[in-house]
């Protein structure tokens, strides 16, 4: 089968029980795909460079999972049943669509963009399940062995999900028309994380000069959700940069503080490694 993710592990003198992954900055489509939407509406539900700019974190000492077909064709942050009954010709077993999926924006996206629709036909319900084997399954099937042998080797495990959101939420989100801070970071209100690991990567940021936001619009999805438990002293929280820090939003492409957000990443990085080390020991 072709590769559908990345997985990035540091050496193992360096191992720490730390894990970021970025289920949405895949780009490639595979060719059973078929839709008239644009290429440049379909790259608006991309994380574009977010594998790349938080691509110092193996050498910190943390592992980086990161996808590489695109969310616009399944969404590995959604769970595998929250599937669009708009989507479906056929029976509706099986499914449990969520707040995602009534957005037009569940596991299989039913708008690319407010009023733009994906496909033009509806699927039978094992063409789904065939996206789910392929794709989802494999990501989270790595992510979870990798989140699980590390909980066994040390005294807990520290999960990162990593995205990038626009810089004005438009009309399929919760904050349509609002501008955006420079970063959010979810922790679904404080029962995915531990308050201590969330505080010193607000600050971190802070300290650097970004404005920092909890919670808002974003508290973290299907994977912050399924793989936070505090309790088991697993944490799990989600970090959205704002893309007009290091992009050009009509472009698609970097802008000229990439280098300075990368760099400024690298010592964060750094910095939550130094913080799982010590937790973990």
């Amino acid at each position: 089968m072709t590769d559908t993710f990345v997985f990035e592990a540091p050496q193992d003198s360096c191992r720490l029980p730390l894990v970021f992954d970025s289920p949405h900055s895949g780009r490639l489509f595979p060719s059973d795909f078929v839709s008239r939407v644009a290429s440049s509406q379909l790259r608006t539900g991309c994380d574009l460079f977010i594998d790349d700019l938080w691509g110092s974190v193996p050498s910190a000492g943390g592992h980086l999972l990161h996808a590489l077909y695109s969310r616009m064709y399944i969404d590995l942050n959604r769970a595998p049943d929250d599937i669009d009954p708009l989507l479906l010709d056929g029976p509706l077993d099986g499914i449990n669509p969520t707040a995602y999926s009534e957005r037009g924006m569940g596991l299989i996206r039913r708008l690319a963009l407010p009023g733009v629709t994906m496909y033009e036909s509806r699927f039978a319900l094992p063409e789904i399940h065939a996206r789910i084997q392929q794709y989802h399954e494999p990501y989270h099937q790595q992510l979870q062995s990798t989140l699980d042998a590390l909980r066994q080797q040390f005294s807990g495990v520290w999960h990162i999900d990593c995205h990038s959101m626009k810089s004005r939420g438009n009309a399929m989100n919760i904050d349509s028309g609002a501008l955006r801070p420079d970063v959010v970071l979810g922790d679904n209100d404080g029962h995915s994380a531990g308050a201590d690991f969330v505080d010193m990567i607000e600050q971190a940021f802070v300290r650097l000069g970004y404005s920092v936001v909890r919670n808002s619009p974003y508290k973290g999805g299907y994977l912050v959700r399924h793989y936070g438990d505090v309790r088991n002293n697993r944490h799990s929280m989600q970090i959205e940069l704002n893309r007009a820090l290091y992009m050009d939003e009509q472009k698609f492409s970097p802008n000229e503080n990439y280098a300075a957000l990368k760099k400024d990443l690298c010592t964060i990085s750094q910095q939550i490694a130094d913080f799982v080390r010590h937790a973990a020991a």
